[in-house]
């Protein structure tokens, strides 16, 4: 559908009957809310089960100082969240289940994520576990393969979302704001925060990328990429589960922090994006990062955004003066806010939002036509401590920014609905 010509169905879409997706037993809170508390709930649900996710943070461990090769694979952007991240392990490799595979060993590490769709993980466990290599499956707690006998080197990490994790469905069966990707990469990085731990208790420091926005010259990018372990560094150990509990707690304390002082500005956003949407005005996002530019338009997404592009340095700008006009929206999923390009986009009438690790300048944070939502995770984007380590690990961007992307994006499609479920 092309979403400059869609009046009628814009009729639909924000006055029609909404199903917001909640337990039978109660009224929902604004779709927003229900968006951040999805995400708490994964999160308290991890808390609560460590144990085995510790033990197959120990196995991998001990299998990767055997000399084994961490291997990534699964859904798309999940891959690419933990490959080559920021506060992510240097050391992890792509592998494509639609290629012939490499030689993989009884000492490798393969993490294998999984969204739900019917037969994929069958398939890729089918190709998968007759190699020996220890294989993490990342997947929803209502996956019918987690109940069936599974080979020794087989582990289940469970992430507590519904096979169909979808928040909200519109008229005629559409479903909207998919819970599942920030859900299991909060999952995947508190099985890495425990890696970390782990290894440490093998002496052992896994290599941990630094941000190349705060890396000039990608000076240590370059000495540390493809390194599993750093060669001369024996780091102290620390207790099992720690770690792990560590990174929970901030990604908890940031979804809090989102929920009590972010929501007023999310649903600002949303009005902004309704406003231009009615008006038959451009609707842009943005996107920057690992996981949401390869997610765009995937199912679950709204279609409302007319333009989805990477608007950046002068480039952006110049892209901005020759696509822009009055009564416009630009939101921006970025690492940092660029006052060039928010303020290029005021000047000729648009509205920007913008959710970034960094903020704005004075001026444009006094601009009423730019809307700062803060996502709460640090410029380093990694943000678990390790002690005697120049590089905090585990990211929280992808967890955080899509969590206001989803909340923001619910509150254009159904603004502070509180429907029951029927």
């Amino acid at each position: 559908m092309n979403p400059r010509l869609w009046t009628a169905s814009a009729i639909v879409f924000f006055f029609g009957t909404v199903t917001v997706i909640v337990p039978s037993d109660g009224f929902a809170a604004s779709v927003a809310k229900r968006y951040i508390d999805a995400q708490l709930k994964v999160v308290h649900s991890l808390q609560e089960n460590l144990s085995s996710l510790a033990a197959a943070a120990d196995e991998s461990a001990t299998r990767f100082v055997a000399g084994g090769t961490f291997y990534l694979t699964g859904e798309p952007g999940m891959v690419a969240e933990v490959h080559s991240r920021a506060g992510g392990p240097c050391g992890a490799k792509s592998l494509d289940l639609e290629k012939p595979l490499p030689a993989i060993s009884h000492n490798d590490v393969i993490l294998l994520s999984d969204y739900g769709s019917p037969g994929k993980l069958a398939n890729a466990l089918g190709r998968l576990q007759s190699t020996g290599a220890q294989i993490v499956v990342f997947v929803s707690k209502e996956h019918p393969l987690q109940r069936q006998p599974k080979p020794e080197n087989v582990r289940f990490v469970l992430v507590d979302i519904p096979l169909e994790s979808y928040v909200l469905e519109l008229p005629g069966g559409t479903k909207l704001l998919p819970a599942v990707s920030p859900a299991i990469a909060t999952a995947q990085w508190t099985y890495i925060a425990e890696l970390l731990g782990a290894c440490r208790r093998q002496n052992k420091q896994l290599a941990i990328y630094l941000s190349t926005f705060l890396d000039p010259g990608h000076v240590r990018y370059n000495r540390t990429k493809g390194l599993l372990f750093e060669p001369d560094l024996k780091p102290d150990p620390v207790p099992r589960e720690q770690y792990a509990r560590e990174f929970l707690g901030l990604v908890k304390r940031s979804l809090e922090a989102i929920r009590s002082g972010e929501l007023d500005k999310i649903e600002k956003a949303a009005a902004w994006l309704r406003n231009s949407t009615e008006a038959h005005k451009r609707v842009v996002r943005s996107l920057m990062g690992h996981l949401a530019p390869i997610e765009a338009g995937s199912r679950g997404d709204v279609s409302f955004f007319t333009h989805t592009v990477l608007l950046t340095g002068e480039k952006g700008e110049n892209w901005i003066r020759g696509n822009i006009g009055d009564g416009d929206t630009i939101l921006f999923l970025a690492y940092r806010d660029e006052d060039v390009l928010s303020k290029t986009a005021s000047t000729l009438g648009a509205k920007t939002i913008a959710i970034t690790s960094a903020g704005p300048g004075t001026e444009q944070a006094r601009d009423p036509r730019h809307l700062y939502i803060n996502p709460q995770w640090p410029i380093t984007d990694g943000c678990l401590e390790l002690s005697g380590y120049d590089v905090k690990a585990c990211p929280l961007s992808t967890i955080l920014n899509m969590t206001c992307y989803f909340a923001i994006c619910g509150e254009v499609a159904a603004p502070g609905n509180r429907s029951r479920q029927y």
